[in-house]
Protein backbone atom coordinates (compact mmCIF):
# COMPACT_ATOMS: atom_id res chain seq x y z
CA UNK A 1 0.00 0.00 0.00
CA UNK A 2 1.36 3.34 -1.30
CA UNK A 3 1.53 6.01 1.31
CA UNK A 4 -1.86 8.09 1.25
CA UNK A 5 -2.15 11.82 2.11
CA UNK A 6 -5.27 12.97 4.15
CA UNK A 7 -6.77 16.31 3.94
CA UNK A 8 -9.13 17.37 7.24
CA UNK A 9 -8.94 15.71 10.66
CA UNK A 10 -12.86 16.51 11.84
CA UNK A 11 -15.15 14.55 12.68
CA UNK A 12 -15.27 11.87 9.48
CA UNK A 13 -11.77 12.48 8.72
CA UNK A 14 -10.45 11.61 12.13
CA UNK A 15 -11.90 8.47 11.95
CA UNK A 16 -10.95 7.71 8.06
CA UNK A 17 -7.64 8.10 9.58
CA UNK A 18 -7.84 6.10 12.29
CA UNK A 19 -9.07 3.24 10.12
CA UNK A 20 -6.25 3.49 7.74
CA UNK A 21 -3.70 3.59 10.88
CA UNK A 22 -5.02 0.64 12.61
CA UNK A 23 -4.60 -1.40 9.44
CA UNK A 24 -0.88 -0.51 8.73
CA UNK A 25 -1.43 2.65 6.27
CA UNK A 26 1.78 5.15 5.80
CA UNK A 27 -1.09 8.20 6.53
CA UNK A 28 0.33 11.72 6.05
CA UNK A 29 -2.33 14.24 7.44
CA UNK A 30 -2.80 17.70 6.94
CA UNK A 31 -5.63 20.29 9.12
CA UNK A 32 -4.42 23.38 10.40
CA UNK A 33 -7.49 23.53 12.75
CA UNK A 34 -8.01 20.30 14.49
CA UNK A 35 -5.21 19.00 17.08
CA UNK A 36 -5.90 15.35 16.17
CA UNK A 37 -2.86 13.44 16.23
CA UNK A 38 -2.27 9.61 16.86
CA UNK A 39 0.16 7.64 18.31
CA UNK A 40 1.34 5.46 15.81
CA UNK A 41 4.55 5.37 13.54
CA UNK A 42 2.82 5.36 10.25
CA UNK A 43 0.74 8.74 11.29
CA UNK A 44 2.11 11.94 9.95
CA UNK A 45 1.10 15.04 10.95
CA UNK A 46 1.68 17.30 8.42
CA UNK A 47 2.68 21.40 9.03
CA UNK A 48 1.60 22.39 5.66
CA UNK A 49 -0.64 20.75 2.77
CA UNK A 50 2.12 20.67 0.49
CA UNK A 51 4.15 18.54 2.61
CA UNK A 52 1.15 15.81 2.88
CA UNK A 53 0.63 16.10 -1.21
CA UNK A 54 4.62 15.25 -1.84
CA UNK A 55 4.41 12.24 0.38
CA UNK A 56 1.40 10.32 -1.90
CA UNK A 57 0.10 9.66 -4.62
CA UNK A 58 -3.70 9.23 -3.77
CA UNK A 59 -5.18 11.98 -1.39
CA UNK A 60 -8.94 11.83 0.34
CA UNK A 61 -9.97 15.07 1.03
CA UNK A 62 -12.50 15.56 3.92
CA UNK A 63 -12.49 19.43 4.58
CA UNK A 64 -15.64 21.31 5.20
CA UNK A 65 -16.42 24.07 3.19
CA UNK A 66 -16.34 24.15 -0.67
CA UNK A 67 -14.05 27.56 -0.34
CA UNK A 68 -11.73 25.17 1.68
CA UNK A 69 -11.76 22.44 -0.81
CA UNK A 70 -10.91 24.96 -3.32
CA UNK A 71 -7.82 26.66 -1.73
CA UNK A 72 -6.68 23.58 -0.57
CA UNK A 73 -6.44 21.92 -4.77
CA UNK A 74 -5.92 25.51 -6.11
CA UNK A 75 -3.09 27.51 -3.52
CA UNK A 76 0.13 28.37 -4.46
CA UNK A 77 1.37 25.65 -1.92
CA UNK A 78 -1.92 23.43 -2.34
CA UNK A 79 -2.46 20.07 -3.33
CA UNK A 80 -2.09 19.99 -7.04
CA UNK A 81 0.79 22.07 -7.34
CA UNK A 82 2.54 19.66 -4.79
CA UNK A 83 1.29 16.06 -5.41
CA UNK A 84 3.21 13.90 -8.06
CA UNK A 85 2.14 13.92 -11.65
CA UNK A 86 -0.41 11.69 -12.40
CA UNK A 87 -1.91 11.26 -8.69
CA UNK A 88 -5.30 10.51 -7.32
CA UNK A 89 -8.06 13.14 -5.53
CA UNK A 90 -10.33 11.27 -3.76
CA UNK A 91 -13.18 13.63 -2.81
CA UNK A 92 -15.03 13.08 0.36
CA UNK A 93 -16.29 16.47 0.77
CA UNK A 94 -20.10 16.69 0.56
CA UNK A 95 -20.51 19.06 -2.89
CA UNK A 96 -23.32 19.57 -6.00
CA UNK A 97 -22.35 17.61 -8.91
CA UNK A 98 -21.70 20.49 -10.68
CA UNK A 99 -19.46 21.79 -8.34
CA UNK A 100 -17.32 17.87 -8.40
CA UNK A 101 -17.35 18.21 -12.33
CA UNK A 102 -16.30 21.62 -12.47
CA UNK A 103 -13.00 20.58 -9.63
CA UNK A 104 -12.65 17.81 -11.37
CA UNK A 105 -11.52 19.57 -15.13
CA UNK A 106 -10.06 22.08 -13.19
CA UNK A 107 -8.26 19.48 -11.43
CA UNK A 108 -7.53 17.82 -14.56
CA UNK A 109 -5.60 20.63 -16.62
CA UNK A 110 -3.06 20.72 -13.48
CA UNK A 111 -2.05 16.74 -14.35
CA UNK A 112 -4.00 15.07 -12.24
CA UNK A 113 -7.51 12.80 -12.04
CA UNK A 114 -10.11 13.75 -9.44
CA UNK A 115 -12.68 11.23 -8.21
CA UNK A 116 -16.15 12.16 -5.69
CA UNK A 117 -16.41 9.58 -3.24
CA UNK A 118 -19.22 10.46 -1.38
CA UNK A 119 -19.72 9.37 2.51
CA UNK A 120 -22.82 7.66 4.32
CA UNK A 121 -22.48 6.38 7.65
CA UNK A 122 -23.48 2.35 8.28
CA UNK A 123 -24.75 0.92 11.69
CA UNK A 124 -21.13 0.13 12.57
CA UNK A 125 -18.34 2.49 13.63
CA UNK A 126 -16.60 4.59 10.76
CA UNK A 127 -12.98 3.54 12.63
CA UNK A 128 -13.54 0.70 12.05
CA UNK A 129 -14.14 0.57 8.86
CA UNK A 130 -18.15 0.77 9.03
CA UNK A 131 -18.52 3.57 5.74
CA UNK A 132 -20.50 3.34 2.97
CA UNK A 133 -18.30 5.70 -0.49
CA UNK A 134 -20.63 6.33 -3.59
CA UNK A 135 -17.77 7.01 -6.37
CA UNK A 136 -18.37 8.73 -9.67
CA UNK A 137 -15.56 8.45 -12.23
CA UNK A 138 -14.57 6.39 -15.02
CA UNK A 139 -14.29 2.65 -14.61
CA UNK A 140 -10.66 3.12 -14.42
CA UNK A 141 -10.08 5.59 -12.52
CA UNK A 142 -12.04 3.98 -9.83
CA UNK A 143 -10.11 0.72 -10.48
CA UNK A 144 -7.28 2.42 -9.73
CA UNK A 145 -8.44 3.58 -6.44
CA UNK A 146 -10.23 0.38 -5.15
CA UNK A 147 -7.58 -1.15 -2.81
CA UNK A 148 -7.16 2.22 -1.28
CA UNK A 149 -10.95 2.78 -1.18
CA UNK A 150 -11.35 -0.99 0.36
CA UNK A 151 -9.44 -0.40 3.14
CA UNK A 152 -11.48 2.09 5.19
CA UNK A 153 -14.78 1.65 3.63
CA UNK A 154 -16.62 -1.41 3.17
CA UNK A 155 -19.53 -0.81 1.01
CA UNK A 156 -18.00 1.05 -2.21
CA UNK A 157 -20.84 2.01 -4.69
CA UNK A 158 -19.66 3.11 -7.99
CA UNK A 159 -22.39 5.31 -8.74
CA UNK A 160 -21.28 6.37 -12.57
CA UNK A 161 -19.35 9.09 -14.26
CA UNK A 162 -17.63 12.20 -11.91
CA UNK A 163 -20.65 13.79 -10.03
CA UNK A 164 -22.63 10.32 -9.90
CA UNK A 165 -21.23 10.07 -6.35
CA UNK A 166 -22.50 13.51 -4.73
CA UNK A 167 -25.72 12.89 -6.93
CA UNK A 168 -25.83 9.53 -4.81
CA UNK A 169 -25.75 10.87 -1.34
CA UNK A 170 -27.68 14.17 -2.16
CA UNK A 171 -30.46 11.63 -2.75
CA UNK A 172 -30.12 9.65 -0.28
CA UNK A 173 -29.75 12.44 2.34
CA UNK A 174 -32.65 13.79 0.89
CA UNK A 175 -34.68 10.71 1.98
CA UNK A 176 -33.12 10.71 5.36
CA UNK A 177 -34.32 14.35 6.02
CA UNK A 178 -37.51 13.98 4.67
CA UNK A 179 -37.62 11.09 7.17
CA UNK A 180 -36.70 12.61 9.62
CA UNK A 181 -39.29 15.34 9.26
CA UNK A 182 -41.95 12.86 9.11
CA UNK A 183 -40.81 11.47 12.66
CA UNK A 184 -40.21 14.69 14.39
CA UNK A 185 -44.30 15.00 13.01
CA UNK A 186 -45.61 11.70 14.12
CA UNK A 187 -43.53 12.18 17.26
CA UNK A 188 -44.88 15.49 18.39
CA UNK A 189 -48.51 14.55 17.57
CA UNK A 190 -47.96 11.49 19.52
CA UNK A 191 -46.60 13.62 22.59
CA UNK A 192 -49.44 16.21 22.33
CA UNK A 193 -52.07 13.38 22.41
CA UNK A 194 -50.56 11.71 25.74
CA UNK A 195 -48.32 8.93 24.20
CA UNK A 196 -45.18 8.33 26.70
CA UNK A 197 -42.15 9.00 23.78
CA UNK A 198 -40.64 6.22 25.07
CA UNK A 199 -43.50 3.72 24.25
CA UNK A 200 -44.07 6.11 20.77
CA UNK A 201 -40.76 5.34 20.09
CA UNK A 202 -40.59 1.80 20.76
CA UNK A 203 -43.82 0.91 19.35
CA UNK A 204 -42.64 2.58 15.80
CA UNK A 205 -39.42 1.11 15.69
CA UNK A 206 -40.86 -2.39 16.36
CA UNK A 207 -43.43 -1.79 13.42
CA UNK A 208 -43.60 -0.97 9.83
CA UNK A 209 -43.12 2.80 10.63
CA UNK A 210 -39.25 1.76 11.41
CA UNK A 211 -36.63 4.19 9.41
CA UNK A 212 -33.00 4.34 9.87
CA UNK A 213 -33.84 7.49 10.71
CA UNK A 214 -36.38 6.69 13.76
CA UNK A 215 -33.38 4.62 15.03
CA UNK A 216 -30.46 6.90 15.23
CA UNK A 217 -31.99 10.26 15.35
CA UNK A 218 -35.09 9.63 17.77
CA UNK A 219 -33.15 11.19 20.87
CA UNK A 220 -32.21 14.71 18.94
CA UNK A 221 -35.34 14.66 17.08
CA UNK A 222 -37.31 14.45 20.52
CA UNK A 223 -34.73 17.27 21.86
CA UNK A 224 -36.09 19.15 18.79
CA UNK A 225 -40.17 18.10 19.77
CA UNK A 226 -39.32 19.42 23.14
CA UNK A 227 -37.94 22.90 22.49
CA UNK A 228 -34.30 21.75 23.11
CA UNK A 229 -33.12 21.87 19.64
CA UNK A 230 -30.19 20.63 17.71
CA UNK A 231 -26.44 21.31 18.17
CA UNK A 232 -25.15 23.95 15.46
CA UNK A 233 -23.29 21.70 13.79
CA UNK A 234 -26.45 19.64 13.09
CA UNK A 235 -28.26 22.50 11.70
CA UNK A 236 -25.38 23.77 9.52
CA UNK A 237 -24.44 20.52 8.47
CA UNK A 238 -28.63 19.99 7.20
CA UNK A 239 -28.56 23.23 6.09
CA UNK A 240 -26.00 22.83 3.45
CA UNK A 241 -26.96 19.27 2.43
CA UNK A 242 -30.93 20.41 2.12
CA UNK A 243 -30.17 23.63 -0.05
CA UNK A 244 -27.60 21.72 -2.34
CA UNK A 245 -30.10 18.80 -2.63
CA UNK A 246 -32.57 21.65 -3.66
CA UNK A 247 -29.84 22.80 -6.56
CA UNK A 248 -29.08 19.65 -7.28
CA UNK A 249 -33.39 19.17 -7.94
CA UNK A 250 -33.49 22.87 -9.74
CA UNK A 251 -30.33 21.88 -12.50
CA UNK A 252 -32.60 19.26 -13.36
CA UNK A 253 -35.68 21.49 -14.22
CA UNK A 254 -37.87 21.11 -10.81
CA UNK A 255 -37.92 20.69 -7.41
CA UNK A 256 -40.28 18.36 -6.50
CA UNK A 257 -42.90 19.50 -2.99
CA UNK A 258 -42.03 17.03 -0.70
CA UNK A 259 -38.11 18.32 -0.95
CA UNK A 260 -39.25 21.65 -0.51
CA UNK A 261 -41.74 20.49 2.40
CA UNK A 262 -38.28 19.06 4.48
CA UNK A 263 -36.96 22.66 4.60
CA UNK A 264 -39.61 22.94 7.46
CA UNK A 265 -37.47 20.70 9.31
CA UNK A 266 -34.61 23.41 9.68
CA UNK A 267 -37.59 25.94 11.45
CA UNK A 268 -37.98 23.09 13.39
CA UNK A 269 -34.30 22.79 14.50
Amino acid sequence: MANLALYGLGEMGADIARCLVSRGVALHAYDPVSDVTLAAGNFHRCSTAAEAARAAEVHLVVVKRPDDVRALLFGADGLCAAAPAGSHVVLHTTLTPQTVRELAEEVRRQGHVLLDAALSRRNGLIREGSLSLFVGGTAEEVAAVGPVLDRYADNVVHAGPTGAGMTVKLCNNWLLYSNRHAALQALGTGRALGVDPDVLRGALASSTGSSWALAHYSDLDEAIVTGQGAPAVVRDRTTSELHMARDMAAANGQVPTSLQETFALLDAM
